[in-house]
């Protein structure tokens, strides 16, 4: 049987998740130095051709998955920050904010075993640096159009350290607290920066 373009997307996209799923699990119990690919195809069920049709080899993987969901969050926060700077802080728009933040909680709880996994004690710094870089490569500017007190580029590693900071301790905890309550409190931390670094 033919087997049309969706058809093989969906199935791409299905082995693409069988195979994150299985270097979530293993990730939980060691480090990717650690980790071998037949572990990995034999978690998620396939052949290790199946694998290398798609990565070069685990840490591809590793490097791939990682920057594909600080786009996704990226896609998210550019909404928050575009509406905090255009509005010169965070006051007047602080309903649109929540609602954003409440978008990024959501996306963090549904990918949360992998981002708890890359952010434990055997996770991948390169989380960390990456999504700094992210910030500071896309909101330097827009934040030094702002009146603040000191250079934009130390506000937004302070913001980016701090988002990531509630972020995990959030997922440490066991997510205690719904995405909705996470947004308030983020929404909180983010306008006391703001209005602190603002002359």
């Amino acid at each position: 049987m033919r087997i049309n373009g969706k058809q093989t997307d969906r199935r791409v996209v299905r082995t693409k998740k069988e195979i994150l799923n299985a270097l979530t699990t293993l990730l939980e119990q060691k480090t990717i130095d650690e980790i071998t690919v037949k572990e990995i195809t034999d978690l998620a069920g396939i052949n290790r051709g199946t694998f290398y049709l798609h990565y070069v080899d685990k840490y591809d993987l590793m490097e791939k998955s990682i920057n594909q969901l600080i786009l996704e969050m990226r896609e998210i926060g550019t909404e928050i920050i575009t509406l905090a700077v255009n509005n010169n802080g965070v006051g007047s728009v602080r309903e649109e904010i929540e609602e954003g933040l409440i978008a990024l909680f959501d996306y963090i709880k549904e990918h949360h075993r992998f981002i708890k996994s890359l952010t434990g004690e055997n996770g991948n710094y390169s989380f960390h640096i990456k999504f700094n870089e992210l910030l500071k490569d896309n909101f330097v500017d827009r934040f030094s159009s702002m009146s603040l007190e000191i250079p934009a580029v130390y506000v937004v590693s302070a913001i980016s350290y701090a988002i990531q900071g509630t972020v995990q301790t959030w997922l440490h905890e066991g997510m205690k607290d719904s995405p909705a309550q996470m947004a308030k409190i983020s929404y909180e931390i983010l306008s006391r920066y703001l209005n602190g670094f603002m002359k």
